[in-house]
């Protein structure tokens, strides 16, 4: 059977895993029948970060503040995500760690959504807070804007395939209560995808929706890379958090 994981939550499937089949409602909402759909994959988290949890975050001796914090975050984090509280993740560069990378970034933002989702599902399973589409949301941000730019490059068919799916992205991303775009501020962007992204971060802004970027761009560099619209934006809707250090990856803590 494949993995489930409300099975910590649930003393019937706890006590006996078995009893945890596609009969089970919750199983099933969660990882649709044959255990490979449902919410959990509707995420976009990458496979590699299925598993990110707080039980599982590598950044307390490296970063014992933003863990602390990230900490007090995932433990309201159904409150905070309904008032609208994002998180804005970033590292710089320094001496031990030139690009800034491999911090932790990324890992802690899906193991927010990760909880999140757990807990909505187990909210709108006891009727409390139910929810009538996918609540969260994991985006790369460099394939956002490559599936942008492929809308108005080759063929006919690989356009309206872009245009099909940018359309559901920007659907989604302007509605799901929980939103994380990972790598803002990669690259350049042209205007015209500057015009789009803008208008998905203040819809969001306006209705208090909660979003968790990721960048090495410090918020104060943020407008050079985009513009300073969208920056005052991400900075009016989020809290900042610094990660320092070295590349884990390197080491395969990440």
């Amino acid at each position: 059977m494949s993995e489930n994981v409300l099975q910590p939550y649930c003393k019937k499937c706890s006590s006996d895993a078995a009893a945890c089949d596609f009969t089970c409602f919750p199983r099933v909402l969660m990882h649709g029948e044959k255990g490979n759909g449902g919410i959990w994959a509707a995420t976009g988290v990458p496979k590699r970060y299925r598993n990110s949890f707080l039980s599982t975050l590598p950044t307390a001796e490296q970063n014992p503040q933003a863990h602390k914090f990230v900490t007090r975050y995932i433990e309201k984090v159904t409150s905070l995500v309904e008032r609208g509280v994002g998180l804005y993740l970033y590292s710089m560069p320094n001496a031990e760690n030139r690009k800034g990378t491999g911090t932790g970034k990324t890992t802690i933002a899906t193991a927010i959504l990760n909880e999140f989702t757990i807990k909505r599902v187990i909210e709108n399973v006891k009727g409390e807070n139910t929810f009538t589409d996918h609540p969260s949301l994991f985006v790369k941000a460099s394939e956002l804007q490559n599936t942008f730019n492929e809308q108005f490059r080759g063929t006919d068919d690989s356009r309206q395939k872009a245009t099909t799916k940018f359309s559901r992205y920007k659907k989604q991303m302007l509605s799901t209560e929980l939103l994380v775009i990972d790598d803002i501020a990669l690259r350049g962007t042209t205007e015209a995808y500057q015009d789009v992204f803008y208008e998905i971060i203040d819809k969001r802004y306006n209705e208090e929706l909660a979003t968790i970027f990721t960048s090495n761009t410090p918020l104060d560099n943020l407008g050079e890379v985009l513009n300073y619209q969208i920056a005052s934006r991400v900075e009016g809707m989020t809290e900042g958090v610094l990660l320092k250090g070295k590349d884990n990856r390197k080491g395969g803590i990440l």
